[in-house]
């Protein structure tokens, strides 16, 4: 699949479920083709550079990554992924470009995720981690769904070789797929989450055209609160060089909650990517 196709895609998927569900729905969606710092909460090492990059972990003068350094970067507003009066549940699509760089390709740690984490939540443990958890085993109590971008092997949990995994309240993924990790290049991503069938999918492209994805079912209702903050979570290696960089360059992001009795979920978003695939 071309690397332009992919970035259609989800506008494309939104702009139908703006015309077919407009009258049922409450829509929410924003677009940043450059970051400002207005539009983010930054927490840890994060920061916004002068062109408009999300820049999660630090880099020393010497553009050097730092060792041990975390960020983590949410869109200002809450989102509401449920509505507790009528049991109904979001669907969102969610697109996004990052590039993570190590100077050495065979020390690479730790990754990045794309997270959905209760209001108000604070970094968490660095390292192998990622910034939004504190132990390997599940805990309810974090309310915490992620697609990982994993760089570094932590024996304890993890795959060997680079991975893209989902986590439900735990790093330790409840599925995992390879990831032909590309250093330095640019990587499209694209995440959706249907809430009629709870199914959460999230590919990833590079502009070679080498591709992963991942899917799992997700009841979101039953692990997250009603209210999130979504984005983004990173972290270098804890040791002198296992480190790398972890770069945002665009984010969008849309979801529709049926506001009757049922909930049809972004099941176009899908069938426009399957089409294009």
């Amino acid at each position: 699949m071309a690397s332009s196709n992919f970035s259609t895609v989800l506008s494309l998927a939104l702009f139908l479920v703006l015309l077919t569900h407009a009258n049922s729905t409450n829509l929410f969606s924003f677009n940043f083709q450059k970051f400002h710092e207005p539009n983010l909460i930054l927490q840890g090492n994060a920061s916004v550079s002068s062109s408009g990059q999300l820049r999660l972990t630090e880099v020393k003068s010497n553009g050097e990554p730092e060792v041990a350094s975390l960020g983590r970067a949410f869109y200002s507003a809450p989102i509401q992924i449920w509505d507790n009066t009528t049991g109904n549940v979001a669907s969102f699509a969610t697109s996004f470009t990052f590039n993570i760089l190590s100077p050495t390709i065979s020390k690479s740690a730790d990754g990045l995720a794309f997270a959905l984490v209760p209001v108000g939540s604070q970094p968490k443990t660095y390292g192998g981690y990622l910034g939004l958890f504190q132990h390997a085993t599940n805990d309810p109590t974090a309310q915490t769904v992620a697609v990982e971008f994993d760089t570094f092997f932590n024996r304890e949990w993890d795959p060997e070789g680079h991975h893209i995994g989902i986590d439900v309240n735990s790093i330790k993924s409840m599925k995992t797929v390879p990831w032909d990790f590309l250093n330095g290049h640019n990587a499209e991503v694209l995440i959706t989450y249907d809430s009629s069938t709870n199914l959460l999918v999230a590919s990833l492209v590079y502009p070679s055209g080498a591709m992963s994805c991942i899917s799992e079912r997700v009841v979101l209702k039953s692990v997250l609160p009603e209210w999130v903050n979504i984005g983004f979570s990173a972290t270098s290696g804890l040791n002198k060089g296992y480190v790398e960089t972890h770069d945002v360059l665009s984010w969008s992001f849309a979801s529709e909650l049926s506001a009757g009795t049922t909930s049809e979920g972004l099941s176009l978003a899908n069938i426009v990517l399957n089409k294009i695939l």
